[in-house]
């Protein structure tokens, strides 16, 4: 019988007085692509994390290949650096190095004697890797200059190109086109014929059954269900698993006040310079819109321009109400721009209305601060030990909804809201659906931002095609799945 590549025994790993791992058991075949899943909180990265030695386990065993160590607290990453790399979930990419340097820093291929580096040499590989993965950059250009999609191919094609035997992909197509996960996916899949094995962990099921031989469900720090055959499994058992109780799919819904006037207004606006097309665009209390087309297709920067955070190269915003409504924004990337890992939840939240919260002289008003953000921490669900515990120790789901709060600090009027359920689990996605929904309910205006088409047919009453900077087409009311997926690709 083949003996595992990876075997991990009577893992546990303590934060406080949070158990994370509770004496978890978990192995991987050669050649073979293990799914792990678990609802935000669950223990995956946790797992993984002390799987790679980036988060040392507190006590277990640990053997990769011929390599194996007895975790006891104290780092043993460089034990087993010759056999296992670690994508996570933000790209740790230097961005004043060119791509090139990221790709092929600490990697001696491109070196010559005497240890130094021969950049002719490592232009020319860094030039192939790009073609073979079909990116249309410059080897020289700086890391900091490319978009969140690049960035994140990079960072996985940099591990990859190491030549490890077992690669951990953590969330590696958040960030990621449905080009960019095809091209993911087919490199996987040569690998894994060629005998790499793979850890992946995602949120989005489909990719788990496209792509997974193996699946194992973490829940509460603990094994679940162990090395299940994919074709075994679907999509509501997974779920269940994950939650520890039946789920349901929501649908979406309709509360857009018709009879009034436009919370908010766009007219004649010219996303960007290329763009000769101009966009108009009404935004109703009670609805909820979702600007949906190809990438590149300029949804996100008409998002950002509604939002007062980008300013169009032509045409105005305007409320038919009068002044401007407050707008609230969720970024696209949390973490480089959502919130600050090493402040707590009510700092967090605080920043996005300091103004309301500050008395004549400046100065935050302790108690109103304490009151305002419990209530919003306590309306978007997040989940912590207090309001002051420091963001970057929540789950992914709970960051985000410290994002959501953050937004509805100053009472908006209407929230635009770029990829609202980014790297969360099945559960936070539908606690944050039903937020989105009751803020809608309640006379907000609500602007969604997605590439997933069930994500936009469980929300969006009204669907707004952007395609090269100009608005091609709207699917109101009961849209079929089949027309908005082919409006979002651009082919319909």
């Amino acid at each position: 019988m083949t003996q595992p590549i990876v075997e991990m025994r009577d893992i546990t790993k303590t934060f406080g007085s949070t158990r994370a791992l509770r004496g978890v058991d978990f192995t991987v075949m050669p050649g073979e692509i293990h799914a792990l899943l678990g609802r935000n909180g669950a223990g995956k990265s946790t797992l993984v994390s002390a799987l790679s030695g980036v988060t040392p386990a507190d006590a277990g065993t640990i053997r990769i290949g011929g390599t194996s160590v007895t975790a006891n607290g104290q780092s043993y990453a460089a034990a087993i650096r010759d056999e296992i790399a670690h994508v996570q979930q933000t790209p740790r990419l230097f961005d004043q190095l060119t791509v090139a340097e990221n790709l092929f820093l600490e990697n001696p291929v491109v070196r010559k004697r005497y240890g130094l580096v021969s950049h002719g040499r490592m232009i020319s590989r860094t030039q192939a890797l790009l073609d073979e993965w079909r990116i249309d950059i410059r080897p020289t250009a700086l890391a900091g200059q490319l978009d969140a999609g690049t960035r994140q191919l990079l960072e996985i094609m940099k591990a990859l190109n190491r030549g490890v035997p077992v690669m951990i992909l953590d969330e590696p197509t958040a960030a990621l086109s449905n080009a960019e996960k095809r091209i993911l996916f087919d490199h996987i899949r040569a690998l894994k014929l060629r005998g790499v094995s793979f850890v992946y962990i995602s949120h989005h099921l489909d990719e788990v059954f496209e792509v997974a031989d193996t699946v194992t469900i973490l829940r509460d720090g603990q094994i679940v269900t162990a090395r299940a055959p994919v074709s075994s499994l679907d999509v509501e058992t997974i779920a269940n698993l994950m939650m520890g109780q039946a789920t349901t799919r929501s649908e979406r819904s309709d509360t857009t006040d018709a009879t009034a006037p436009p919370l908010l207004r766009a007219k004649g606006i010219r996303i960007g310079p290329a763009h000769e097309a101009t966009v108009d665009l009404e935004v109703r209390g009670g609805e909820i819109v979702a600007l949906a087309g190809p990438v590149g297709s300029g949804k996100e920067s008409l998002a950002m321009i509604l939002a007062g955070h980008q300013t169009p190269f032509g045409g105005e915003i305007s409320s038919p109400r009068g002044k401007l409504p407050v707008i609230g924004l969720v970024p696209t990337d949390r973490h480089a721009s959502g919130y600050v890992g090493i402040l707590g939840v009510r700092e967090n939240v605080a920043a996005g209305g300091l103004d309301i919260l500050s008395g004549p002289l400046g100065f935050i008003n302790r108690r109103k601060e304490q009151e305002h953000v419990g209530r919003l921490a306590r309306q978007t669900n997040v989940i912590a030990s207090s309001l002051d515990q420091a963001v970057g120790q929540l789950s992914g789901g709970n960051q985000q909804k410290v994002v959501f709060a953050r937004s509805l600090c100053r009472s908006p009027d209407v929230i635009v809201a770029l990829s609202p359920t980014r790297g969360v689990d099945v559960g936070a996605k539908e606690q944050l659906y039903a937020l989105l929904r009751d803020l809608a309910a309640k006379g907000m205006g609500v602007v969604v931002v997605s590439d997933e088409e069930d994500e936009i047919s469980q929300l969006a009453n009204r669907v707004v095609i952007v395609f090269e900077g100009a608005i091609v087409d709207e699917l109101v009311g009961d849209y079929s799945m089949k027309d908005l997926i082919l409006r979002m690709e651009g082919v319909a």
